[in-house]
């Protein structure tokens, strides 16, 4: 549990954050990550419902932000929620190492006594933080790990498709006709998880996290049987300098070498040689397809240890995850 050690706070100013902070998180944000999060990016991120953040100010100083975004998961085949942490980050001039009542902590602790638990609206939390990140929260009390991420690679020339299947690529403009395919498919394939944990990934989702993302462009295809035109799977990718980096998929069936091999030849198309993607370690079986390449990343999956709610033992091998589940890739 949280340390409730004394000192002073008595200068600080520990609140949820209102649209007023929008200029000082991202002021702090291009200080801390040395990139810029535009106004359109922070209102895509936080101005949703399901969004929190917590501020932590010296008079008009922006000390420390702790934020997260919020979603609907399938909890072993039950509706629950889950809180996604996100945009962690402290003022160099106010970090004082592992300190229980330094702005990192605070914002912190406010942040999931507030939102996260059993007495809370989101039942779990989760992130993908680095292995120092995730040391600091340990020490402080706020979390543990229950899994890492793997990166799957593989090479471009064994991908292919039948010529019964068709590919249509999803945009903005015929996002609406679609929308009852991907809501069919999501139905079948949160049905296989009925033993895991997997967030919301319906229409809405995939609108609000892809077609919506105000700086990243990403390609959404769903593959069709070509004569009835029901859906077969649907794929997120986004091309880079020397890959194609697949975000997200659904089908109906955890069996992924049909998906795959969609996958690699449309990364043939883009003139790419390899694909790439990650998922937790739980489902490494299920991407071991199409002579897949895995390794070990140095991010980790963490569970809540500062509230009460389920224990961190309960979610171990239980998530799965993609990079589309992450707010940054």
């Amino acid at each position: 549990m949280l340390d409730n050690s004394s000192a002073s706070t008595s200068d600080l100013e520990v609140r949820f954050v209102n649209p007023e902070d929008a200029s000082h998180i991202r002021a702090l944000f291009k200080k801390i990550f040395n990139e810029e999060m535009s106004e359109a990016h922070w209102h895509w991120k936080y101005q949703r419902p399901q969004s929190e953040a917590v501020v932590v100010y010296k008079e008009d100083q922006l000390l420390a932000h702790y934020g997260g975004v919020g979603t609907d998961i399938k909890l072993e085949g039950k509706d629950s929620t889950a809180m996604q942490i996100t945009d962690l980050m402290v003022d160099p001039d106010a970090r004082h190492g592992v300190r229980s009542r330094s702005p990192f902590y605070l914002s912190g602790k406010k942040f999931l006594e507030s939102t996260v638990g059993f007495d809370n609206d989101y039942l779990l939390s989760y992130g993908f933080p680095s292995e120092r990140a995730m040391g600091l929260s340990v020490k402080l009390g706020f979390f543990t790990p229950v899994g890492r991420m793997l990166e799957v690679k593989w090479e471009v020339s064994s991908g292919s498709t039948s010529f019964l299947e068709k590919t249509v690529l999803i945009n903005k403009t015929n996002f609406d006709e679609y929308a009852v395919k991907i809501n069919d498919l999501w139905g079948q394939f949160q049905k296989l998880f009925t033993e895991k944990i997997i967030c919301r990934k319906d229409a809405e989702f995939f609108k609000w996290r892809y077609l919506e993302h105000p700086s990243k462009e990403y390609t959404i295809l769903m593959i069709l049987n070509r004569i009835t035109g029901s859906p077969i799977g649907l794929l997120v990718c986004r091309a880079e300098k020397e890959r194609v980096f697949l975000m997200d998929l659904l089908g109906s069936s955890l069996n992924l070498d049909k998906l795959i091999k969609h996958a690699l030849a449309i990364t043939g198309r883009e003139k790419h040689s390899v694909l790439a993607t990650w998922c937790s370690d739980t489902f490494k079986n299920e991407f071991s397809v199409s002579g897949a390449v895995q390794r070990e990343l140095p991010v980790l999956i963490p569970a809540c240890t500062a509230t009460k709610g389920p224990s961190p033992e309960t979610q171990k091998n239980m998530w799965w995850f993609m990079p589309g589940d992450t707010d940054y890739l």
